[in-house]
């Protein structure tokens, strides 16, 4: 089965709107990535780097040049009123704005820790203009769906197009209640777990053959890291209302299938 039906076509330049600076991140073809898709097995305790929890507005900055994102945390993250007005200088940017629908989130270890690491040796933290940061993820590939997409940015896929990212994030999201699933017909689905406004919506120009639909958990759904022990890849979805999803459930035992 081909995975989501899609044909890598080109990578993605992240435009600092202020300098001509950027930074090209492969295809996956190119970046030659491939891992099981199988749940990294994880200890019945999880021991958290965070205790956040509910609808929390996410405060993330991305490095363009290195492809790392970093999230606030530590002893003196940024206040959501420092956050409005903060603008950060090159080589980083900030993230897009979203509004977190998970109940649980955990951050295991930044990416490039040892995975036998213990306590705060699990965390990378960055300072800088006074605030602490907690490294999260690594972007590895990004992709658009379907091939020949109008969109020259991964954060803001044009209506009838979807991002498709695969990074490196050590991280367990738990979701109750109310969901909202993404489907492509070929037995892929992801779960909304962000958006850029508080309110979620279903009005999505999607690809032909891809499903955007609310439903309820009877039990709760979690979200961890996928391939084999000490990888911890995700794999994303944005579109065009920048609207984040992550995979829960792979047609296939490899990605990517081909």
């Amino acid at each position: 089965m081909i995975l989501f039906n899609y044909k890598p076509w080109r990578g993605v330049i992240l435009f600092m709107p202020f300098l001509a600076a950027c930074t090209q991140i492969p295809t996956i073809e190119k970046s030659e990535v491939k891992f099981s898709t199988l749940a990294v097995p994880q200890p019945d305790s999880l021991i958290c780097l965070n205790k956040a929890t509910g609808q929390i507005k996410a405060k993330e900055l991305v490095h363009v040049t290195k492809r790392v994102v970093v999230i606030a945390g530590g002893k003196n993250a940024m206040s959501d009123e420092d956050w409005e007005k903060y603008n950060p200088s090159f080589p980083w940017r900030k993230n897009i704005d979203r509004y977190t629908l998970f109940s649980q989130s955990c951050f295991l270890r930044s990416p490039n820790a040892p995975v036998d690491c213990k306590g705060t040796d699990c965390r990378t933290i960055q300072t800088f203009k006074g605030h602490t940061w907690l490294e999260l993820a690594n972007f590895v590939a990004v992709d658009f769906i379907p091939e020949g997409g109008t969109s020259s940015d991964p954060q803001t896929p044009d209506p009838g197009e979807l991002s498709i990212k695969v990074v490196s994030k050590c991280h367990v999201l738990t979701f109750e209640g109310e969901i909202y699933d993404l489907s492509d017909g070929l037995g892929n689905h992801f779960v909304m777990h962000a958006t850029e406004n508080s309110a979620p919506s279903l009005e999505v120009a999607l690809p032909p053959g891809w499903v955007l639909k609310r439903d309820t958990l009877a039990t709760p759904l979690v979200v961890g890291p996928r391939g084999i022990e000490g990888e911890c890849y995700h794999v994303l979805i944005s579109d065009h209302f920048g609207q984040g999803y992550h995979q829960y459930q792979f047609a296939d035992p490899i990605f990517p299938s081909k």
